[in-house]
């Protein structure tokens, strides 16, 4: 009966050795630089909530620390000031840029493997100058995207409901400026767009806002809704709206007897935020119709006049989005092909009197295949606790042997 009683406790310590958890290896990334602007009139209201909740961002089971950097006001924006920056954050601004400024962030986003977020505001009050302000500095990056003079607005109280993931929304919070947007990203499975509405199922505030348009090449205003551009990327859309015009200059894009309320197009869909990737640098510029800092009420909110909202989870899915991009590039191929053309003549004399030419042609193509392979990301090897059941098989498989010869003998002495 000792023997039996031995062999059961070695059966319940084994049990315990199998369900504890072991010592398992994960990875720490390099640490990732986000600069705030703040010296352009910007005011940083959210930025607290943002960078006390967003300390460190998990890509791809990586964790990269982040490290905050303010640009507050007297400060200007040099080189040296961007030199160890990967993320640049420009939320409203109301103030010019410098030329030298341009220039800086000029030269850091041709550095590659960046990403410059500029967010702007509607026409109302001060938003003229503003949007000047980032259409500026978007000209001067060579980024395709603008911003539209105008405002973007959703009836009320007559409020028209979106329905989201399945569920019905209003398309603002009890105010047509209060505009709510979904986050509704292009699916660009290569740029790893899937990432932004992750988790998210609520739509998030647009406090009166603008929208995204394009500029092409003669200069020539497009609608990214029916027009795109190769680089392209629609993020977060406003739906059933309507255009406003508060102030000069009219709205280059969407016109008010067609897409003012009432209007033939007053019931439509506009681009809130959209981006540009630039391949060859692995870079992004990415465009916003109102901040998620900053702004009256940023994109950061999680509620706001009984409208439930997924801002904090998008506002991080965004970072992590941004962190994927530059930590990871893309593996390109790029085929170079010359033509090469020889032309030979031949005379063939029949007679004294008849001479005939023949021409012939050949063409040669030459083919230079030019590879950009992907970088090796930075990682830090660290040790947690997290339960691991690799060995529970083995340990069980033990187990139940010790306890068919316990029952074996037990059936044997009855």
């Amino acid at each position: 009966m000792r023997k039996i009683l031995v062999l059961g406790f070695i059966v319940l310590v084994l049990l315990a050795l199998a369900m504890s958890p072991r010592s398992t290896v994960a990875q720490t990334g390099r640490t990732i630089t986000i600069a705030v602007d703040l010296a352009h009139g910007e005011s940083d209201r959210y930025l607290d909530f943002i960078q006390g909740n967003i300390t460190s961002v998990i890509v791809d089971g990586v964790s990269y620390p982040i490290n905050w950097v303010n640009i507050t006001p007297g400060m200007s924006i040099t080189s040296e000031l961007l030199s160890g920056v990967d993320i640049l954050l420009i939320g409203q601004p109301t103030v010019s840029f410098g030329p030298d400024e341009m220039e800086a962030i000029r030269t850091w986003l041709l550095t590659g493997n960046k990403v410059l977020y500029i967010a702007g505001d509607s026409d109302y009050g001060g938003g003229p100058a503003s949007i000047d302000v980032v259409n500026s500095l978007l000209g001067y990056v060579d980024s395709k995207l603008r911003l539209e003079q105008a405002a973007v607005y959703t009836p009320y109280p007559d409020v028209r409901n979106y329905t989201y993931k399945g569920v019905e929304y209003p398309t603002n919070a009890k105010a047509y400026y209060r505009v709510v947007a979904f986050v509704e990203p292009d699916p660009v499975s290569l740029l790893y767009t899937y990432m932004l509405d992750e988790d998210v199922t609520k739509p998030i505030i647009m406090h009166g806002p603008t929208c995204v348009i394009w500029v092409d090449e003669a200069g020539n205003y497009r609608d990214p809704v029916s027009e795109i551009f190769p680089g392209l990327i629609r993020l977060v859309w406003f739906r059933r709206a309507y255009i406003g015009d508060n102030n000069p200059p009219a709205p280059y894009v969407y016109d008010l007897l067609s897409y003012g309320y009432g209007g033939p197009k007053g019931d439509s869909s506009f681009v809130g935020y959209a981006a540009e990737y630039f391949t060859q640098l692995n870079s992004m510029v990415v465009v916003a119709g109102e901040s998620l800092y900053g702004d009256y009420e940023p994109a950061w909110s999680s509620s706001y006049y009984g409208v439930d909202l997924d801002g904090p989870k998008f506002v991080t899915n965004l970072v992590r989005w941004w962190v994927k991009v530059i930590t990871t590039p893309l593996v390109t191929t790029v085929t170079e092909t010359e033509t090469v053309t020889t032309t030979e003549t031949t005379t063939t004399t029949i007679t004294e009197k008849i001479t005939t030419t023949f021409t012939t042609t050949t063409t040669q193509t030459l083919t230079t295949t030019i590879v950009t392979t992907e970088k090796t990301t930075e990682t830090t090897i660290i040790t947690e606790k997290v339960p691991d059941y690799t060995s529970t098989t083995v340990v069980l498989v033990i187990a139940i042997i010790i306890i068919a010869i316990l029952a074996t003998r037990l059936l044997a002495k009855k």
